[in-house]
This record gives structure tokens, sequence and C-alpha cells, in this order.
């Protein structure tokens, strides 16, 4: 008998271990799974622009929801699985499928609204974001 018993990581360094061991195929028993999964990502400074690549595979494009406010930036994402059965049909083993990918991060400098695109292709969400221009300070003369 088996005794299954969930903890939750208790430092980064945990964490770190973790999500090392589920990158590299160990298998991970279902209760142990987070009901909402890190989304894998790269954030690429390109000079004027930030260049952001999600993974989330199985998901629709109208099923994610990116949120940016300022230098920071959310995505969510949902996909669920159900497979249409035929009538008459005989099922002997049936499995659905529903994950939720979650993403919150702050970027080194505010993003621009003008520009900014989003792009769904083969499971992966890239995000251009360029980056507002810096203001200029100002000095006032005293009169």
């Amino acid at each position: 008998m088996v005794n299954l018993v969930r903890r939750e990581p208790l430092s980064l360094l945990d964490e770190f271990f973790n999500d090392f061991f589920s990158r590299a195929g160990v298998p991970v028993r279902a209760a142990e799974l987070p009901s909402v999964a890190r989304a894998r990502m790269d954030v690429i400074d390109k000079g004027d622009r930030f260049e952001v690549l999600v993974d989330v595979p199985g998901v629709k494009k109208e099923d994610i929801q990116v949120t940016i406010e300022g230098p920071r930036v959310s995505i969510n994402a949902e996909t669920k699985s159900d497979k249409q059965r035929k009538e008459g049909e005989r099922v002997l083993y049936a499995e659905r499928f529903a994950a939720s990918y979650a993403r919150t991060f702050e970027l080194p400098a505010e993003v621009a609204d003008e520009g900014a695109e989003a792009k769904l292709e083969d499971g992966v969400l890239k995000l251009t974001l360029p980056k507002r221009a810096a203001v200029a300070s100002k000095r006032l003369q005293i009169r």
C-alpha cells in the first residue's frame, strides 16, 4: 500500500527541483499535480521591445487572457478536451483532460500600449511588447 502525502514546496529551491524533475520526464503522481500549472516562459530583451514566449499546449487563442499594467504582465489560459460520442457506441474507458496555466511577472520597463502584439502558433504564445519611451526629466526655472 502506498501512502500519498501532498506537501507544498518549502522554498524556491524545493520548487526548482520539483520543476526540474517534471521537465525531465520523471513520473509524477496525479495527487502531486498542481491545479494551475506554471506555464514555461522565455523573456528576451530586444532593445526597443520585449519578446515573451509562453508554452500553452492545447489552448485555443480565445481561451487565453493577457493583461498588461505598466511593467506587470499576467497571462491566464485554460483548456479542456472532451470527445463527442456517437450514439450506440459502447465506451469501455474514457478520459478527459483539463489544464489551467497562469503566469504573472514584472518586466524591467513599462510596456507601451501601441504596437503590442500577441500571436499563438503551435502551442506557443508569442508576445511582442514595445518598451514605453522614458520620460525625460525637466528642470523648472524658479522665478
